[in-house]
């Protein structure tokens, strides 16, 4: 019944802070232990700070050494927190304790990498893409994949893309000036090019990425087979908008979704025929990314 009275006289005194990136220090009695809550700030997401707490029992005008047997938010610890706790066993430190004129002091101090000069850390992505299309010109449906490569510096990504799609017209009817034949043919193509991403986020953990690609491609046209043995194509380079989000499930592998309008043709390099809107469209796509860090 003593401890308990001594753990909670604690709390009618006031706590410090002194270090820049902590605030908001206070403990509270936990049975015969003692947590201590502060808040992290001033830091990034990627950076660590080393954390040590210290008690006073002179009412803040000597500290003694940091608190030992400690866990929680005590150590090393990474990115900006509130509420962060540290959990103090006092018994496993201290045979006796009196909770009078007690103050707790948290420090953080910055982990500086050992070399200046190693090299920046830059992470390469490798992404499997499989989409589905609505093209609304045309009225057709699509499916396809993409493998898209890409090394970041900062939050810039630049990589290089390949993309493999197929199609199928739907209801579009051909004539030949006497007959009318169903046409329900399909488009079929590939295509490659440069990516451009920006990391809205900056995390590890998870990105959320606006991107551009832009590439050429050739489309080729089948006819339906039963009227027209035939088919003919058009090389055009092409452009898309897109924006992608991806969330890390197990060290270097990520699962996401990307969305992206494709805009074709920015220009007709072999033109053939009408096809202008071979590409014209809405894709939404489920991605698996592999990332490894580069120095």
């Amino acid at each position: 019944m003593n401890k308990i009275i001594l753990f909670l006289t604690i709390l009618f005194f006031p706590v410090n802070s002194f270090a820049q990136r902590i605030s908001n220090v206070y403990p509270q009695a936990d049975g015969e232990k003692i947590k201590i809550y502060y808040d992290l700030t001033g830091i990034s997401e990627d950076r660590s700070v080393f954390i040590k707490v210290f008690m006073s029992s002179d009412g803040g005008l000597t500290y003694g050494d940091p608190l030992k047997s400690v866990t929680g938010d005590v150590g090393l610890v990474e990115g900006p927190g509130k509420n962060r706790c540290i959990v103090w066993d006092v018994y496993n430190d201290l045979d006796d304790f009196l909770g009078v004129n007690i103050k707790f002091k948290v420090s953080a101090d910055m982990m500086e990498p050992v070399n200046s000069k190693a090299p920046t850390v830059r992470p390469f992505k490798l992404s499997l893409n499989t989409n589905l299309g609505s093209r609304s010109i045309l009225n057709y449906k699509s499916f396809g994949l993409n493998l898209k490569g890409t090394i970041h510096f900062d939050r810039i990504g630049l990589g290089v893309r390949a993309d493999l799609y197929n199609t199928f017209r739907q209801d579009i009817n051909y004539t030949d000036g006497l007959n009318t034949y169903p046409d329900t043919g399909s488009y079929w193509g590939y295509s490659g090019g440069a990516i451009f991403e920006y990391d809205l986020i900056r995390s590890y953990k998870y990105s959320l990425y606006p991107f551009l690609y832009i590439g050429q491609s050739k489309v080729i046209y089948k006819y339906n087979q039963e009227f027209k043995e035939d088919e003919f194509f058009k090389y055009t380079i092409f452009g898309s908008l897109g924006l992608g989000v991806d969330i890390n499930v197990y060290k270097f592998l990520y699962f996401g979704m990307e969305i992206e309008y494709l805009i074709s043709p920015w220009f007709d390099l072999v033109p053939s025929e009408s096809m202008d809107e071979g590409l014209d469209g809405l894709n939404i796509g489920f991605v698996i990314k592999f990332m490894i860090n580069t120095g």
